[in-house]
């Protein structure tokens, strides 16, 4: 009783540790002044490091500046010093490795919603790019108009990102190389190549992304198709393991009982 209880309170004073790193992260990552110190800190960089940090900063699925990215980076380094340094317990070791490795796997499905999010929303998109494009709009316009749009899609989000990348400063090349970095999928890759033809040859890009939205669709439809047809079979297993025994307990079982007395 007493290892149990001694189990149970370690196991709280483990979580309670964790939960107030955490809480320590956040705090320190979104202080002002440091966030000011990392600002003046990025500024006195070399060109090539800001370069690299820029690189960096336009592949990641969530905006932040260049201050916050390296002040993330700077208290992810401090974290992991004082972890490898300071003599912690075994147990304590182990649950931030354990925490660690949960916080990855989260980051890896919020990026896997995210990219099946935006491909959910993509034909939509390409449709409103082509209608702007039918009306006239260039295709730096196009872009602006989207992103002065107000709602919670995550494709027009993509769209208003490579247009504030764009005022920034960065060629649609390279703004569309960025978005293909962030959703690497063939739909992306399509969008992309479309575009940077259009803009060389001067082709007509809203056909173009008319048909990919065509194409788009056809091949959500044909996935819809495939996971109802994968249906019945993955109900085979619960089927044999929680219907079938019950059902035939239900019919054999009077008569098992029946031959039991009759005998």
């Amino acid at each position: 009783m007493t290892e149990a209880v001694i189990l149970i309170c370690t196991a709280l004073a483990g979580a309670m540790l964790v939960w107030l790193a955490i809480e320590l992260y956040e705090w320190l990552t979104a202080n002002p002044r440091l966030l000011s110190v990392s600002a003046s800190l990025y500024q006195r960089l070399p060109e090539s490091l800001k370069k690299a940090i820029r690189y960096q900063l336009n592949r990641q699925m969530e905006e932040m500046t260049a201050a916050q990215w390296l002040l993330h980076k700077a208290v992810q380094l401090l974290m992991l010093i004082v972890l490898l340094l300071v003599p912690f317990h075994w147990w304590f070791r182990l649950l931030l490795l354990g925490s660690l490795l949960f916080y990855l796997l989260y980051q890896y499905q919020r990026r896997r919603d995210y990219r099946d999010t935006l491909l959910k929303q993509w034909p939509a998109t390409l449709d409103m790019m082509a209608m702007l494009i039918h009306s006239g709009l260039s295709f730096r316009a196009v872009l602006h108009t989207i992103s002065s749009l107000s709602g919670n899609s995550v494709a027009l989000a993509e769209i208003a990102r490579i247009n504030r990348q764009q005022q920034a400063g960065f060629s649609i090349e390279e703004t569309l190389a960025d978005l293909y970095s962030r959703i690497p999928h063939p739909w992306i890759h399509l969008f992309t190549a479309a575009v940077t033809q259009a803009r060389a040859a001067g082709g007509s890009l809203a056909q173009t992304l008319e048909q990919q939205a065509r194409q788009a669709r056809d091949a959500q439809l044909l996935a819809a198709e495939k996971k109802a047809q994968e249906a019945a079979v993955k109900l085979l297993l619960p089927l044999l393991l929680c219907f079938f025994p019950v059902t035939f307990l239900l019919i054999l079982g009077p008569v098992f009982l029946g031959f039991l007395q009759g005998g």
